[in-house]
């Protein structure tokens, strides 16, 4: 009896730590030679510390802007473009190029590209260009 509740013990420990999360990475590129700011309008969750409240590139330099957990399977599928931002709300941002806040909304899923890298992992890439930011 002792052995069985051991084993049971055990197992629920074992399994209780599982990480049944997988996660979304957004990139973000400047191809451009100015500075671009992204001010993020949603706080992160509280356990992905990683991401910041805003996040400055500096021309020709690309970035991690956000790691979204999201539950086990989701990242095996292009979830921005199937459900759209309301999946990604810590993802929208106001733009600055040179401290002067951009009008258009970048974060549109229609700017991203997706690459699927595994049933756990996804990654969003944008490269923010100069017709992007022309007013």
């Amino acid at each position: 009896m002792k052995k069985v509740f051991f084993l049971l013990f055990l197992s629920l420990f074992i399994f209780s730590g599982c990480d049944n999360m997988g996660d979304y990475t957004f990139k973000v590129k400047n191809s451009t030679q100015e500075t671009i700011t992204l001010k993020f309008e949603y706080d992160s969750r509280p356990y992905q510390t990683e991401n910041k409240k805003e996040v400055t590139l500096l021309p020709a330099e690309e970035k991690v802007i956000r790691v979204i957990e999201a539950p086990l399977n989701s990242p095996a599928h292009d979830c921005l473009t199937e459900h759209g931002i309301g999946f990604f709300e810590e993802l929208v941002f106001d733009t600055y190029v040179n401290d002067e806040k951009l009008e258009k909304q970048l974060w549109q899923a229609e700017n991203w590209t997706y690459r699927h890298i595994s049933k756990w992992s996804a990654e969003y890439k944008m490269t923010i260009t100069n017709e992007m930011i022309e007013k």
